[in-house]
């Protein structure tokens, strides 16, 4: 897992390569540390965490495209989104992974956004629910305390 600087030092750095693209960019700044998240110690064993955590990556477990529970997953969906080990792409917006840390079975993502003209950087929670329809991806602000999801999404078919 990426230490805090580390992250902040990531972000900028995706920040900077951001404000190169020609158009004027409103300047993000990055995010709250997370107080969930679990800080890269000496104590911590590398074997307990995810191979992929440890790697700076969303977890595997969350990769693919997801949709509204009601959802078509056609990607004119505007709740579909695709999980990549580096990246997030919603409907208007993408996030690229700056770092990545857990919290229990959830993975909380430092993102550096960009949509609609704009930039940012967020903090999202990622979580998987087993429900008797199947799973249900959770996104939520991992700034914030957990709240249930109003819009749980379905994965979609391959």
């Amino acid at each position: 897992m990426t230490s805090a600087p580390a992250r902040f030092v990531l972000a900028a750095t995706f920040l900077a390569l951001a404000a190169c693209g020609g158009e004027p960019q409103q300047q993000a700044s990055a995010p709250e540390p997370a107080a969930s998240m679990t800080p890269a110690t000496a104590e911590t064993d590398a074997a307990s965490l995810d191979p992929d955590i440890a790697k700076g990556e969303i977890p595997s477990r969350f990769h693919g495209v997801w949709d509204a529970a009601n959802g078509t997953c056609e990607p004119n969906s505007d709740l579909r989104v695709e999980i990549t080990a580096r990246r997030i792409g919603f409907y208007e917006s993408v996030g690229n992974v700056a770092g990545v840390g857990s919290e229990a079975n959830d993975a909380i993502a430092d993102l550096v956004m960009e949509g609609e003209g704009e930039s940012w950087v967020q903090t999202t929670r990622l979580s998987i629910e087993t429900t008797p329809e199947g799973e249900r991806l959770h996104l939520s602000d991992a700034a914030k305390p957990t709240v249930p999801d109003d819009y749980p999404r379905k994965r979609c078919p391959a």
